[in-house]
């Protein structure tokens, strides 16, 4: 058997490693951070991710390796029987992490796994094995020809040429640097943005005069980089500062916020906010309306009103389109990013036309218009405007744009892409002076600010972050079954620990001062889930329940069900590292990660070896107030087919009950059908007809109880005026902790959030007909009806915890903001274990409706 990899992923990673050198240095690890797999992008999100919380490059280069050995079994392999020996070939057969990796994935020692000697040319020999005697025949002059031929016939889809005449740059115009006389000591405070591709310093004065900015690329080094520009500052300011305060924003703002001693850490909106609003004051102009933010793995669009953020949006989770995205493109084209590629794109008369799709699409079409003999300038002139509209597309969607827009950011130094900007949208576009750093000068200002207002000294820790007494080390949370992989700094005897997904233990302290006044609704509906379910008895048939899609809002119903005929119910444990990799492993579709988790489900209760597993074919869901159809997704209504296929359960398919229901045609049509199925199982229709009752009775006074429990919530923030969140998505993203990060808890643990998610709301009397007459999605009507409850409450936002790859939800969202009529945060989960990314999204959003500018009424009393 042969064994082919190719990873774009390994070529991602920017520590100046080739394929020999990844694969030693992944073998140097102890341990592994997490990466995220199946979409090279997200792979390099959470590498990113990881190195701006300390992990080492062997530790994340293993985490890669991990992570390009699990797609491949779950992406290529689908769960079929792997029989050694085992050839790899392939140019990633170079790399011995990935072998490593591989040999661990399908459980082969070194004699099964074979690395042929010309692994990565097999396919050439192949071929030229397979047309000896054809070849000897061919004339390679001929070939030449036909190939040059063939590029000549090429005509490839344009665009407009990219023109600078609506573009504004101020870059010449920026101030020069107040320096201080000899011997004078300036009040100055230090604004840090950790990016990353770039990390900016600067240093502004007590009148918010830029004193130093410094540019540095962050190379998967974060502590090294900052301990470098500190040095730089030391070296021409230091004698001359008197820094009294510190902040630090960007993706890395936390570790380094500990290390070098930041008395305030905010999220990037809120820094370029600041940061803009101060350059168009120090340049006399209009107050911005409008930032276009560009970095290396983050896009941002920030609308300001009054100086106030009144909205926001973020790239949801995939990193297409960003900065890094072009500086790999110029790379493989063989031209600088800096200067060359705006040039080229400039000059271009026809610019390819390469779309706004995924960037691992376009980067193919990259490929493929290079082999046909496309210039280099039409190519980069596509990109310009691929990454222009991919950023107006996929992060603006339809938002309100100003008529003063600043384009910022590290991308915004290519003056294509801002030239790509103006002409899609015929605007002028400023790029301001200190585009590169302007987060940085925010953060400055935001910590003068703070300082001023708490009157404290600054805990600046000096220029050395070599100095400060810090030490890390790597650790296994054994605290329960998912075994986070810990990482603990100790910063001069203060301890602070990343990698924690359900631990009190290492949680992080809380970011605000507030605290919520409504109890934890989540934990409120665990208790109600788990209180149906009664003690097994011992001596009955046990009926296994996957702890996952239906589990979270059916549970009751069908608990009720099964132990009214006479059966003990067993639940499926809690969402884990290895339920998870189970399920990736066994899905041989490519479904959402849900319902690769709840393979994983169903492989973890035939491991505890229960007589059936229910997997219900559920069609639709109860609708009382409207005659549009409402459907379950179709994955939720295949998976007992989907699952029943996977060849390593064939042996148990026996054991899978799954019945047909359709809750929308109501309970006499459940009865009939149920009592059906019950027949197979040797029961009467009577029977299955009382057990259908206990199971309705178990479902409403769930559901009663909840709608109990959210209205009581929602008198006592009326009753107190405070604001909160509503949680909206389908039931498994809202409440299984580990597809969600469990932000839902880390709102309420960091921030003091009020979080009221969507099935605690009476959203069956709201009428959702003026914005989709024909919402046939059960999950789209009941996001859309909570939303609408958020339209009516003045303190109520909304935040949308979707998955990547669901289609019904790419459709439901763009109702979203019609239903609500403010501003919402979408957050989009692909078996992500880094929240960094999220974190700093909900931040920002938070930040933007005021809840952490003020203190909650638990927080005053």
């Amino acid at each position: 058997m042969y064994l082919m990899v190719q990873s774009k992923a390994l070529a991602w990673f920017k520590a100046s490693f080739i394929g020999e050198d990844v694969g030693n240095a992944a073998c140097n690890a102890t341990c592994a951070a997490r990466v995220a797999g199946r979409c090279s992008v997200f792979a390099k999100s959470d590498m990113i991710h990881a190195q701006q919380k300390g992990y080492t490059t062997d530790q994340i280069l293993r985490g890669l390796c991990d992570a390009v050995a699990r797609n491949f079994k779950s992406s290529i392999v689908k769960g079929r029987a792997v029989v050694p020996p085992v050839a790899f070939i392939g140019a990633v057969g170079l790399n011995q992490g990935v072998r490593n990796a591989l040999r661990e994935a399908f459980k082969l020692d070194e004699s099964q796994f074979l690395v042929p000697e010309h692994y990565a040319w097999m396919g050439a020999v192949g071929a030229a094995m397979l047309e000896a005697e054809e070849w000897r025949k061919r004339s390679f002059k001929r070939i030449h020809q036909l190939r040059q031929h063939e590029a000549a016939k090429q005509v490839f889809a344009c665009t407009d040429p990219l023109l600078m005449s609506n573009v504004v740059l101020l870059r010449d115009r920026a101030k020069p640097a107040a320096l201080p006389a000899r011997g004078e000591r300036l009040e100055a405070y230090l604004g840090i943005d950790i990016g990353s591709v770039s990390t900016n310093l600067v240093v502004t004065g007590a009148q918010g005069n830029l004193l130093k900015e410094i540019y540095l690329p962050t190379q998967g080094r974060p502590i090294e980089v900052v301990d470098r520009g500190l040095k730089e500052i030391e070296a021409e300011l230091g004698t001359s500062l008197d820094i009294r305060g510190v902040g630090t924003t960007g993706s890395g703002r936390e570790l380094i916020g500990e290390l070098v001693g930041a008395d305030t850490v905010n999220d990037e909106i809120t820094a370029h906010k600041t940061g803009a609003m101060h350059v168009c004051q120090e340049m006399g102009m209009e107050p911005v309306d409008t930032i276009f933010e560009i970095g290396g793995q983050d896009s941002k669009f920030i609308r300001i009103e009054k100086g106030v953020v009144v909205d926001f949006t973020m790239n949801e989770a995939c990193a297409a389109g960003t900065g890094s995205f072009l500086e790999e493109q110029a790379e493989k084209l063989g031209i600088s990013i800096k200067g060359e590629f705006a040039r080229l794109a400039l000059e271009s008369a026809n610019p390819a036309r390469l779309g706004e799709r995924c960037t691992v699409f376009m980067e193919r079409d990259v490929t493929a218009l290079l082999l046909k003999g496309a210039e280099v300038g039409d190519l980069c002139a596509g990109l310009a405007y691929s990454v222009a509209l991919n950023y107006l597309n996929r992060v603006v969607r339809g938002r309100k744009i100003g008529s003063n827009i600043f384009f910022q950011g590290g991308t915004a130094y290519n003056d294509s892409v801002a030239a790509a900007f103006s002409q899609i949208l015929g605007k002028p576009i400023t790029v301001p002076p200190h585009n590169g750093v302007i987060g940085a000068i925010g953060m400055a200002l935001i910590a003068q600010d703070r300082m001023k207002h708490t009157g404290r000294p600054s805990r600046f820790r000096g220029y050395d972050l070599y100095g400060v007494n810090f030490t890390s080390r790597d650790f296994v949370c054994k605290a329960c079954s998912n075994y986070c992989d810990m990482k603990e700094f100790t910063i001069e005897g203060e301890h602070t620990y990343w990698g924690d997904q359900c631990s009190d233990k290492f949680r992080k302290r809380a970011r605000s001062d507030r605290q919520p006044i409504i109890e934890d609704l989540v934990e409120y509906r665990e208790k109600l889930l788990e209180e149906v379910q009664v003690p097994a008895k011992g001596d009955r048939p046990t009926v296994g329940v996957p702890r996952a899609m239906y589990y979270y809002d059916r549970f009751p119903f069908w608990c009720a069900y099964f132990q009214e005929l006479g059966f003990d119910i067993v639940v499926s444990s809690t969402t884990d590292r290895k339920i998870s990799a189970s399920g990736e492993e066994l899905a041989i579709a490519q479904p959402c990660f849900p319902v690769q988790v709840a393979h994983g489900h169903v492989q973890d209760l035939l491991e505890k070896g229960v007589d059936y597993v229910l997997i219900p074919n559920i069609v639709n869901a109860e609708a009382p107030n409207t005659r549009v159809d409402s459907h379950l997704c179709p994955w939720n209504q295949t998976l007992p087919f989907v699952v029943r296929v996977v060849p390593q359960m064939e042996h148990a398919r026996e054991k899978f009950l799954t019945p047909t229901v359709h809750f929308r045609f109501g309970s006499k049509h459940v009865e009939k059908e149920l009592a059906d199925f019950a027949r197979g199982l040797g029961f009467s229709r009577r029977q299955s007809n009382r057990a259908v009752l206990a199971a309705y009775a178990a479902q409403g006074a769930f559901l009663d109880a909840s709608l109990e429990a959210g209205a009581a919530a929602l008198s006592q923030m009326e009753a107190t005026r405070e604001p909160g969140l509503i949680l909206v998505g389908r039931p498994y993203n809202l409440y299984d902790r580990s597809v969600n990060c469990d932000i839902p808890k880390k709102l309420r643990r960091l921030y003091g959030v009020n979080v009221i998610p969507m099935d605690f709301l009476p959203l069956d009397r709201e009428d959702i007909t003026e914005v989709n007459p024909n919402m046939y999605w059960n999950s789209g009507r009941r996001i859309l009806a909570a939303a609408r409850v958020a339209r009516r409450h003045r303190n109520l936002h909304l935040v949308y915890i979707s998955n990547f790859k669901c289609g019904p939800d790419s459709y439901i969202k763009s109702f979203l903001e019609d239903a609500c009529g403010k501003p919402s945060l979408v957050l989009q989960f692909d078996g992500h274990s880094n929240d960094a990314g999220f974190i700093t999204r909900c931040e920002a959003y938070l930040d933007s409706k005021g809840f952490l500018r003020c203190p909650s009424s638990a927080t005053a009393t």
